[in-house]
């Protein structure tokens, strides 16, 4: 599918950029005067840094991955970051590992719920695409999908996966918060597990409504603060249920982890976030369970099919949605939304 390209703009003053090859690739603001270096490939627009690291010590890590796995498949290139990520204990950066690599499937059986009713013209932004699993799910599907994180490194490890694949898409290093494209740019807007690390969630949801063209239409999934299973990203139980001032110490405290920089929302909160952001036919519901979901479950996957059902109830889903381990929200701008089953 041919389409023109997303056009940029300033992140910080929305002003129109202007694109220098030479000597160094960047994008420059006349307005504002701000400029934005294209690193190996990558445009980056951020404004703020990565909160687990620097953004000069991000890129220097990207390029060094991509120099070192340049002949590398996409599941080497995976080890490898985590071989450069030592304070990661070797298990957790094995079970990351395969969860990355098998990333595409869920995307893309997440994905078939949305295309039913979804248009198959005009770019679809990604954002928080980690490894483009979404990216790549798409373009199998004929969809021009852009891919934004704030992570540079992982970009790397993104670009990897879509070489791969023999697929090329747009990656660019950004903010959610500050996303570095024009109003009314995207058709829909996706993101898969993103929402609960944003640094500011509620500006990273009116961004969303931003770029999105009328009649366009938001999907995401994401943790809920409030899942009566344990916190996925640390395995702790009752995480949520901590003031989170002290969530980090109770982390700590339970697991000898860290958590800084995770703040799952509540079904409230997501519901509240997405009306004020400027989105209207908003849905927050327990989420679908995907085939890794049901796999995850274990003897808990015997009561899927009542899960399934009991969601869709009217008031019981809505009760559900207070306990379950994640949830789903789709919203739409302008037209109302048509929602997937």
């Amino acid at each position: 599918m041919s389409v023109p390209p997303p056009r940029f703009v300033c992140p910080a003053c929305r002003s129109s950029l202007e694109h220098h090859a030479a000597p160094d690739e960047h994008y420059a603001c006349s307005a504002c005067a701000r400029t934005y270096p294209v690193v190996i490939g990558i445009p980056d627009f951020r404004l703020l840094p990565d909160p687990w690291i620097g953004i000069e010590a991000d890129r220097a890590k990207g390029i060094a991955l991509d120099v070192d796995t340049i002949d590398a498949d996409f599941e080497t290139t995976v080890r490898a970051y985590w071989e450069r990520t030592p304070d990661t204990p070797r298990a957790l950066a094995e079970r990351f590992t395969h969860f990355v690599v098998d990333a595409e499937s869920r995307a893309s059986e997440w994905l078939a719920r949305i295309l039913p009713d979804a248009p198959l013209s005009g770019w679809w932004l990604d954002v928080g695409c980690g490894t483009a699993d979404m990216v790549l799910a798409g373009a199998r599907h004929g969809l021009p999908v852009v891919g934004i994180d704030i992570a540079f490194r992982w970009l790397v490890v993104a670009r990897r996966r879509l070489q791969r694949a023999g697929c090329s898409a747009p990656l660019i290093c950004c903010n959610a918060e500050h996303l570095p494209f024009a109003s009314g740019t995207f058709e829909r807007v996706v993101s898969l597990g993103t929402l609960e690390h944003c640094l500011d969630a509620q500006r990273a949801l009116s961004e969303s409504a931003r770029v999105l063209r009328s009649g366009g239409a938001l999907h995401l999934r994401t943790v809920n603060r409030y899942s009566l299973l344990a916190e996925p990203h640390v395995g702790v139980w009752g995480v949520g249920f901590v003031p989170r001032r002290w969530a980090d110490d109770y982390v700590r405290w339970r697991s000898g982890q860290r958590y800084e920089h995770h703040r799952p929302l509540s079904p409230r909160e997501v519901r509240r976030g997405l009306s004020a952001a400027g989105f209207h036919e908003v849905r927050v519901a327990p989420a679908a369970l995907l085939s890794a979901d049901r796999a995850r479950a274990g003897p808990l996957a015997a009561v899927a099919p009542l899960y399934d059902v009991a969601r869709h109830l009217p008031g019981v889903g809505r009760l559900m949605s207070w306990g379950v381990p994640l949830l789903e929200a789709d919203a739409s701008i302008g037209a109302a939304l048509a929602r997937p089953a």
